[in-house]
């Protein structure tokens, strides 16, 4: 009785110990990544010539200062108006990183290449603060990033399919009274959307702002300011 006691006893414990490994498998293990935390502002502003400086960060893993393992890879040119961005990632032990980004906006006050906050309407329907670019791509040829002043793409779809690029990015020239000649529709999408020959309004030299309308949209674009 003793020795049977025992034999059912150890299958007991083989089949406890198969149950444990089995719920074991699949478990996921908690990653810590490096925790690089921004200082300065975010966007970042400065003007056209100017430097930009590196407002700096932390960083620390598992509660330890983790900043000279910090890489900073950055597209900033101070010389030429636009979007840039700053990217600072750190790899912990494993491998691992999670990139944190800043945003640098390097504005050209008083040109028509420059960053600007848009608003756009349709109907009753307004969407404001949208930022577009308008980049000069040639001498006198400027291209904007969404000649819809991102009515679509951060309006009606927001975070929509990416190949379906509502952004209807357009290349064109400004008349001498400020009128926006397109010279080519830049997305599939928008290419054949619009009739662009019926655009009223433009550019103001005076103030350095857009305001047109076009198939029934209305957009204005305001300098963005420091």
């Amino acid at each position: 009785m003793k020795k049977n006691l025992i034999s059912i006893f150890s299958i007991v414990l083989v089949l406890l110990s198969a149950g444990c490994k089995k719920e074991s498998e699949g478990v996921t293990e908690v990653m810590d990544y490096v925790n690089i935390q921004l200082l300065g502002d975010n966007p970042y502003v400065s003007l056209l010539g100017g430097d930009y400086e590196e407002p700096g960060f932390t960083a620390t893993y598992k509660g330890q200062d983790y900043s000279s393992n910090v890489t900073v890879k950055s597209n900033v040119n101070p010389t030429y108006p636009g979007i840039y961005s700053v990217t600072y990632s750190a790899k912990n032990p494993q491998g691992y990183d999670y990139p944190v980004t800043r945003d640098v906006y390097v504005l050209n006050p008083g040109g028509v290449a420059n960053i600007y906050l848009a608003t756009c309407q349709m109907g009753s329907t307004v969407f404001r603060n949208i930022v577009t670019v308008v980049s000069e791509v040639s001498k006198g040829v400027y291209q904007i990033d969404d000649l819809c002043g991102g009515y679509y793409y951060a309006g009606r779809y927001p975070g929509y399919e990416p190949t379906y690029n509502f952004h209807a990015t357009t290349t064109f020239t400004l008349g001498e009274d400020g009128s926006i000649n397109v010279l080519k529709a830049n997305s599939w999408y928008f290419v054949n959307s619009f009739d662009y020959s019926n655009i009223s309004g433009g550019f103001d030299f005076e103030t350095c702002v857009f305001d047109y309308d076009f198939d029934g949209l209305k957009v204005k674009l305001i300098p963005f300011e420091l």
